[in-house]
């Protein structure tokens, strides 16, 4: 009930002395001036607006003889008064004129009262029609909420939600998360693009968290529903809106805010108080169902994560776990598939899921379309390159983001092309690198496995491009590097993981870190020496020693080898030793990763 809504009863019509901005105040009760509770002070703090809703009936003649009628009026509006409804006294004729004034200032309307409208009969008239509308709304509340909750019980999620409220509202509903990104909207008589609602969205969100604080109870526990709030917003194709918005949120946490949206010119009174109802009894479905998805959303999330964590170690425990969860997961058996490692060491754990999401968003968002990782597409940042309807999943191992992808069906009647599959794989990885690069800011090392057929394959490439990963922290190698470009490394693997290849790099090696001493690393010495194919003074100059010194170390290196250095054979020798010791170091830093318990 609004103060205008008040004045149309015959006692109180055409009565209004002041004041007529403040007509939409509502009104809950009525007390007399003189039963007010005393202004927040020194005694009492500050309660709030502690009068609201509250019309406050007086003795004209009291009010005119205030010594200062401006400060109370504009205390009354301050602490939230509805009206003052000033009673004239029989043959009484109070100069009203100074109080009409400060009524308008304060936009506190004003109401003169007949002698014959005692407080009996006014307090008893605001206590009725206050009790009626009470009534009114708990009655279109339980309407609303059964009929809110028979949507909500269905499962047809938020935009459904989002519907049921436009058809009970008659206006646009939008429903937004926390960050203001519209999760749901029904629209009515209005025809825009996803970016104009979006725009409104944002502006809606900016306006609610502002008043939001103003409109903050103490004392709320589980589901919460705040109060609605009316906002006037200007929609992005230049039109004014009125929007009654409610938060979303559950246990105190904010989730997000559902509004209802009319031109501002439209909504009625009677059809602003209906919208706050729907907004606040749709609220609450609104955070359930939030709930409820995240719950979902999340439970499939860790279920993914560990099949593609049992996928790349290769720990299913039988064949029938590994086919149904496979089934599952659309992953084809028959398939070759590829595994990337992405290194992200200078990004926050918040980063690395961000990324995380951006890889897992454009892998579901290609899903229904487009080609396989193996097609020509140029791939940008923005879509993977000719990724289509093949497996991908992207998850966080610690803080390394790991990346599945499928490649090329196997095709019996179609040739295999190693080349092509090579090619494929280069291009998928650089355009990760770009969509990393593009988000995590910060410095991105990507390496990936060769593509290999089943869920063994799979295995076998995470193997390799972790392996490719560790080596890049020992060895130059591209921002983009795959097993297959470090051939030699590849070559000597089984020789590096024999007992034999140790004790030969063992044997070579050994002797020159003995002769280390003070005189600096002999073995980086040689290195550098076989690095520049055997030039004295590019091996200097890489190790910014003078040419003599170099002469001189490599001296030593020989006499500790027993071998003359400037020999190919030699070179040969020490380089591929520290090729076998390279790839040993780096896969006893791994074994515990790649050999984890069952």
């Amino acid at each position: 009930m609004t103060v205008e809504s008040l004045l149309a009863e015959p006692v109180l019509r055409g009565r209004l002395l002041g004041g007529k901005a403040g007509l939409r105040r509502e009104v809950t009760w009525c007390l007399p001036l003189a039963e007010l509770p005393p202004p927040p002070g020194a005694e009492r703090p500050a309660a709030g607006e502690d009068l609201a809703g509250i019309a406050v009936y007086a003795p004209a003649a009291e009010l005119a003889a205030a010594p200062d009628s401006r400060r109370l009026l504009s205390g009354l509006a301050a602490r939230g008064a509805a009206a003052v409804l000033a009673r004239l006294q029989p043959g009484t004729e109070p100069d009203l004129g100074p109080l009409m004034r400060a009524a308008d200032t304060a936009g506190l309307p004003l109401v003169r009262l007949a002698p014959e409208a005692d407080y009996h009969r006014v307090g008893r008239l605001v206590a009725v029609k206050s009790i009626a509308d009470t009534a009114h709304v708990l009655e279109y509340s339980v309407r609303v909420h059964r009929t809110l909750g028979e949507v909500f019980a269905s499962g047809s999620g938020l935009p459904a939600l989002a519907r049921s409220m436009a058809t009970l509202s008659g206006g646009s509903v939008l429903i937004l998360d926390r960050g203001g990104e519209l999760l749901a909207r029904a629209e009515r008589d209005r025809a825009a693009s996803d970016a104009e609602w979006q725009e409104l969205a944002d502006s809606v969100h900016a306006k609610a968290a502002k008043a939001r604080p103003h409109a903050a109870g103490a004392g709320h526990s589980g589901r919460h529903v705040g109060p609605a709030r009316d906002l006037d917003v200007a929609a992005p194709w230049g039109e004014r809106l009125h929007v009654v918005c409610a938060p979303v949120g559950v246990a105190g946490e904010p989730y997000g805010t559902v509004a209802v949206v009319e031109p501002v010119l439209a909504p009625e009174s009677h059809a602003l108080a209906q919208h706050r109802v729907i907004v606040e009894q749709g609220a609450p479905l609104v955070a359930s169902e939030i709930l409820r998805q995240r719950s979902v959303t999340e439970a499939e999330e860790r279920s993914r994560d560990d099949f593609l964590d049992t996928l790349v170690h290769g720990r299913f425990t039988d064949a029938h776990e590994l086919e149904a969860r496979s089934r599952h997961y659309r992953f084809d058996m028959d398939a070759r598939h590829a595994v990337f490692v992405v290194a992200m060491p200078a990004a926050s754990a918040a980063r690395a899921q961000a990324v995380q999401r951006a890889v897992a968003g454009v892998a579901d968002a290609a899903s229904g379309g487009a080609q396989s990782p193996g097609g020509t597409g140029p791939g940008t940042a923005g879509a993977a390159p000719g990724h289509g309807k093949g497996f991908t999943m992207a998850t966080l191992m610690g803080r390394l983001l790991v990346v599945v992808a499928e490649f090329a069906a196997a095709d019996a009647a179609a040739p295999f092309d190693a080349q092509a599959e090579k090619t494929a794989l280069q291009r998928y990885g650089r355009w990760l690198h770009r969509l990393v690069a593009g988000r995590a800011d910060s410095a991105a090392q990507i390496a990936y496995g060769r593509a290999a057929t089943g869920a063994a394959g799979v295995a076998a490439s995470f193997r390799e491009a972790r392996i490719t990963l560790e080596l890049s922290g020992r060895v130059q190698v591209p921002e983009v590097c795959g097993y297959a470009e470090l051939r030699v490394f590849a070559a000597v693997e089984e020789a590096a993981a024999s007992a034999q290849g140790r004790e030969f790099a063992r044997e070579v090696l050994e002797p020159l870190r003995r002769a280390d001493g003070q005189t600096g690393n002999l073995e980086q010495v040689v290195l550098a020496y076989i690095a520049e194919s055997g030039n004295l003074n590019a091996a200097a100059r890489r190790l910014q020693l003078h040419r003599n010194t170099m002469l001189y170390k490599l001296e030593r290196a020989s006499r500790a080898l027993q071998m003359d250095v400037r020999s190919a054979e030699t070179q040969f020798t020490v380089w591929l030793a520290h090729r076998i010791q390279t790839l040993n170091d780096s896969l006893r830093v791994l074994q515990a990763e790649l050999s984890p318990p069952a």
